[in-house]
């Protein structure tokens, strides 16, 4: 299957202040031979330290570590922002720092050349769930004796006056007077609502014990003034000087949980979608607001299968852009939105801190990314959030009782000081150089060790970001038509460069054309090649890549070599790129991977199980997707009973040893966590898996194991559960 690309994809743009390219005055005009800038974060040791410069000339191949190939004739995506919510938990604690140490933390944060240069914030619309003080709170509280406000008369942001959020909004503007505004909204106030309650009431589904839904749903006659109500608060915010430029419909809608949540139906959501349009014409609307795994899933009745908002042609033309949270589903869904509907999509809330999944996000399409509380104190804050579905639970006690520490801020509440994790200066690699007059364009898979993320400003000044997971430094050919550069990128560390790039122009060009590849056959942990070529009327060089490829598949950029060392069994479809620069041509190549079992030596992704028990099959919380992993995902939610089982392929009886890549997020060691048994269910080893410090924050757990010779089952077997599981590998 093959399909020329000759003209770039259709850009989804959106409306925002130009800022100047970025690119320093030494990196000159484009042309051959220009100026590559850059620096590198690994840690607060070496933050935004300056790499050696280096220039672009003709590419001539070579040898190298890795290489990046860059297609500009392949536009995607308009970057819009990285930051963080201004939750009234994150703000209540920076407000406990002295002045100085308030100014400095802000700046650190948010400050694009003394600092990490975040520059995208989520405001909330009245209490959310995350809140140091009670009570929750909307903006239109009703004096006793009054039910209903139509006229909003009542409306008022003095609590976020007194809680200090404008007045953090201010000094993030002081230091980075191009941060841009967000806004959502947990729920209608209760007065619009049909229980007459802010908070979440939930109550189980009919002929369940274990399943939830939320009592509390919108009004139908309240939906034009709960559209008037997020107007009053755009207006009420400029009125101090902010601009608020996007709203969510609602967060999380129909979430089922007691803190500040609502349902409301479909129908319901395009008539507010409209509503809004019709009262804020000029603020971007996102729909959903909600995970991955609540956009679309034909075969499912549990997810909410909100992409039916845009089933409507006015609540389509109403929404702008589609928000996502990653908790639940498969981050893939980011660019399946982006090509089904044409509009721009945007990680609203996440607790990843992790700059891998920013690099991975981005490259799916996301033009934001936006972390959600992460100010707390050095005991984890004072939260108000619960997985609780009691409707009488006792918020003062999970106020008492519920942490979250190492955020991306700690405050400390005692000394009126703070210190920030070592992610923030990676992220900087990303925030302090991009800025809303840059769009994605495709680049090749991550290879060697290193991936990348590249964008491109409206005057052919580029912005590549390439991490380097390694312990060691890696030597990178970065190709642009027939220009390229090469760059040592520090080990674990992420390095931007920036650069003038000679694009080749697409008038008058051919587009280069790829030969179709015949269906490959090949084994698991055995070696299988097969050579990509293509056809050029011009004889430009020529840049063979794939965007997405499975563990252990590579392409040789120049030569067009493809070598396939599958750790997966079973069927799929790799799709392959050819460019000039100024055209691309596709091949999908259908490939046969055949079971075998794992060799000593041979890393064994977790995903690659021959059966499984105490998971769901093709369930949210299984098979995961994180970019931290070794292939791209791992096995989550651990449990104890659950099972796994892996064949293995043992030339000789012996002693060996067992590698477990684990991650475990909860702050506390899992003790005897995970065994490995035969086949019989005899228990060969047991592990313990330590506090890794997240979810995505891989160690190697090592036990000594006896095996006997031959082709045989092994279960991994979940004796507590508390972790995620990359993959094992057994070793001499």
């Amino acid at each position: 299957m093959r399909r020329s690309i000759r003209a770039a994809l259709a850009v989804v743009t959106a409306a925002g202040t130009v800022l100047a390219a970025g690119l320093p005055a030494a990196a000159g005009r484009p042309g051959r031979g220009s100026v590559v800038t850059g620096t590198y974060s690994a840690g607060a040791a070496q933050p935004w330290q300056p790499l050696p410069t280096v220039h672009t000339g003709p590419d001539r191949g070579g040898a190298t570590d890795a290489t990046v190939v860059i297609d500009p004739s392949r536009e995607r995506q308009r970057y819009t922002g990285i930051g963080f919510s201004l939750d009234e938990t994150s703000v209540s604690n920076l407000w406990k720092l002295t002045p100085a140490e308030r100014d400095r933390a802000v700046r650190l944060l948010v400050d694009p050349v003394t600092g990490a240069g975040l520059d995208r914030f989520r405001l909330t619309i009245g209490s959310p769930d995350l809140i140091e003080h009670l009570p929750f709170w909307s903006y239109d509280e009703l004096p006793a004796g009054v039910t209903e406000d139509f006229g909003l008369r009542y409306f008022s942001i003095q609590r976020d006056i007194d809680a200090h959020i404008i007045d953090t909004v201010k000094l993030i503007q002081r230091y980075n007077p191009k941060a841009t505004f967000l806004a959502s909204a947990w729920s209608a106030p209760a007065w619009m609502k049909t229980n007459n309650r802010f908070t979440g009431e939930v109550a189980l589904k009919p002929g369940s014990t274990t399943e939830y839904y939320q009592v509390g749903k919108l009004r139908d006659d309240a939906i034009d003034v709960f559209a008037r109500y997020y107007a009053a608060y755009v207006r009420a915010y400029a009125a101090h000087g902010i601009t608020v430029d996007a709203l969510t419909l609602l967060n999380e809608p129909g979430m089922d949980v007691v803190y500040p949540a609502m349902d409301i139906s479909i129908d319901q959501q395009q008539r507010l979608a409209v509503a809004i349009k019709r009262e804020l014409p000029r603020t971007r609307l996102y729909v959903h607001d909600f995970n991955f795994w609540d956009w679309r899933d034909p075969n499912s009745t549990a997810t909410k299968n909100y992409h039916r908002i845009l089933d409507d042609p006015r609540a389509r033309e109403a929404a702008d852009a589609i928000a996502f949270h990653p908790y639940w589903g498969d981050p893939t869904v980011l660019r399946d939105a982006y090509e089904q509907t044409g509009k721009p999509v945007h990680l609203t809330e996440t607790s990843d801190l992790s700059p891998a999944t920013i690099l991975s996000y981005l490259r799916l399409d996301a033009s934001s990314y936006v972390l959600w509380a992460q100010a707390t104190d050095q005991d984890g804050g004072t939260l108000h959030w619960t997985p609780s579905r009691d409707n009488n639970v006792d918020w003062a006690e999970i106020g008492r009782t519920t942490r979250w520490p190492d955020r991306l801020v700690k405050v400390d509440t005692t000394a009126r000081t703070f210190t920030v994790r070592d992610e923030l200066y990676a992220i900087g690699q990303f925030a302090r150089y991009l800025g809303p007059q840059h769009v994605r364009v495709a680049s090749s898979a991550a290879a060697g060790g290193v991936s990348n993320v590249v964008f491109r400003d409206r005057g052919d000044g580029f912005v590549a970001v390439l991490a380097n997971s390694t312990g060691a430094g890696r030597t990178v050919r970065v190709v642009l038509g027939g220009e390229s550069f090469t760059a040592t990128v520090p080990a674990h560390s992420f390095a931007t460069y920036r650069w003038w790039g000679d694009v080749p122009s697409a008038h008058h060009n051919h587009a280069p054309v790829l030969r179709d590849v015949p269906a490959v056959v090949a084994d698991q942990y055995g070696t299988t090649r097969f050579r990509l070529s293509a056809r050029d009327r011009d004889h430009d060089r020529l840049g063979y890549y794939a965007t997405d490829l499975p563990d252990g598949v590579t392409v040789d950029a120049t030569t067009g070599l493809v070598t396939i060392h599958p750790t997966v069994a079973g069927e799929q479809d790799l799709t392959f790129f050819v460019t000039d620069g100024a055209a691309a041509d596709r091949v999908t190549v259908h490939v046969t991977v055949r079971p075998h079992g794992a060799p000593v030596g041979e890393t064994i992704e977790a995903e690659s199980y021959t059966s499984q028990h105490g998971w769901t099959e093709g369930g949210a919380s299984f098979v995961e997707n994180n970019p931290a992993a070794s292939g791209g995902k791992n096995i989550g939610w651990t449990a104890p009973g659950n099972w796994l089982t892996y064949r293995v392929d043992v030339a000789a009886a012996g002693r060996y040893d067992l590698e477990l890549r684990v991650a475990n997020g909860t702050g506390a060691v899992a003790a005897d966590a995970v065994s490995l048994r035969d086949a019989a269910g005899a228990v060969l080893a047991t592990a313990s898996v330590p506090d890794t410090g997240g979810w995505a924050a891989y160690q190697s757990v090592h036990v000594p194991v006896e095996l006997a010779a031959g082709d045989q089952l092994v279960t991994v077997y979940c004796e507590t559960g508390g972790f995620n599981l990359d993959y094992l590998r057994l070793t001499a």
